[in-house]
């Protein structure tokens, strides 16, 4: 997403109009999901992708007729044999992509833009929708609620009309927002929402081998994560280049330099036991939604009966998952990246299908 609004920021400082390509529905062997987006200017694509191949090639055509007609509208397509040999499919599938045409002219969508690309930056609570009517769509609009302990104090919301009935009726129940790609029908509008960054950090703490090759793992499937050694050597933003931030912390006293909130995942990877206990004993109180432990079981069972000699539960501890990762045989630290960036993606996932 980040791509897809810094380049229609540019756009818009150019006055040049431009449209959003999104896919609503697929099924079959089609290359991308619902929520894909693709941003498409006078001259091609410029941000984002719809999958490539047949059906990202009669996007980007369907985009430049739309921008010359100033006309927003959906397009199904069906993939023929042909079509899905161009993509190197075997099988069939459907898609159904939204052309959302974004004026230049609009200055509700400066304003949208700008807050966006705040929110990316601050990796918090947001919610994009657009409007799927071809004939009086209201546009895209952005939805971010107030947050505790930050300086939005107030329910933010831009780009439809604030009298309109679909904005009043969207306020009125701001829950129906709440989802990653669906969707929704809202006073006779059918409604595209979209979350538009998956909030919360993962904070590894350690910056070695492991470390250095879960940061790319995490980044590739929208995490943010967050590097923390009490090393100098460890915490350089070169060896991270992907990560959303590297920081040289007191591991003794990780509160100086992070808090960990509900929305948050750790992972614990120091470069001994002694820090990991550390690490531990403090992440355990707070709100962590997810807390990962690497190492052996022996390993793990010494920490394990050190925390309970410090008066920590067999409840409290259950929240630990270790050894981090789902068990897929991994010994490199590549691999083990992978086996714990599934079992976030996992956990991500079980927790939207509770409505969390």
């Amino acid at each position: 997403m980040k791509d897809i609004f810094t380049s229609l920021k540019n756009s818009l400082d150019q006055g040049e109009s431009t449209v959003l390509a999104t896919v609503t529905y697929s099924s079959g062997a089609t290359p991308r999901g619902a929520g894909a987006r693709m941003l498409v200017g006078k001259d091609g694509r410029l941000a984002g992708t719809v999958g490539g191949g047949a059906v990202e090639y009669r996007s980007i055509q369907y985009s430049q007729e739309v921008l010359k007609e100033k006309q927003s509208r959906t397009h199904n397509f069906h993939l023929t044999k042909n079509d899905i040999e161009d993509i190197g499919m075997i099988c069939g599938g459907d898609a159904t992509v939204n052309f959302l045409h974004l004026d230049a002219g609009n200055p509700s969508l400066r304003e949208l833009v700008d807050v966006a690309l705040e929110k990316i930056k601050d990796h918090s609570y947001a919610w994009l929708i657009t409007d799927l009517s071809e004939s009086d769509s209201l546009g895209l609009a952005l939805y971010a609620p107030a947050e505790k302990n930050s300086n939005q104090q107030v329910d933010i919301f831009l780009g439809y009309p604030s009298d309109h009935i679909v904005t009043q009726a969207l306020l009125a129940d701001p829950g129906q927002i709440y989802h990653r790609a669906e969707e929704i029908e809202v006073e006779g509008h059918n409604l595209f929402v979209e979350e538009l960054v998956i909030p919360g950090f993962v904070y590894i703490f350690g910056g070695g081998h492991v470390g250095q090759a879960l940061v790319p793992a995490l980044a590739a499937v929208d995490f943010a994560p967050v590097v923390l050694d009490d090393r100098e050597e460890f915490v350089n933003p070169d060896l991270f280049p992907s990560a959303f931030d590297v920081l040289l912390a007191d591991l003794d006293n990780i509160a100086e330099t992070i808090t960990i909130t509900d929305r948050d995942y750790v992972c614990v990877m120091t470069r001994g036991h002694t820090n990991d206990l550390e690490v531990q004993a403090q992440v355990l109180k707070t709100p962590a939604r997810y807390i990962g432990v690497i190492g052996s079981k022996k390993k793990t069972k010494t920490v394990h009966n050190r925390l309970i000699s410090r008066g920590f539960t067999e409840e409290e501890l259950a929240r630990i998952t270790a050894p981090i990762g789902l068990n897929i045989g991994g010994k490199t630290p590549s691999e083990i990246a992978v086996s714990i960036t599934a079992q976030l993606i996992q956990h991500r996932s079980a927790d939207y299908k509770q409505g969390n």
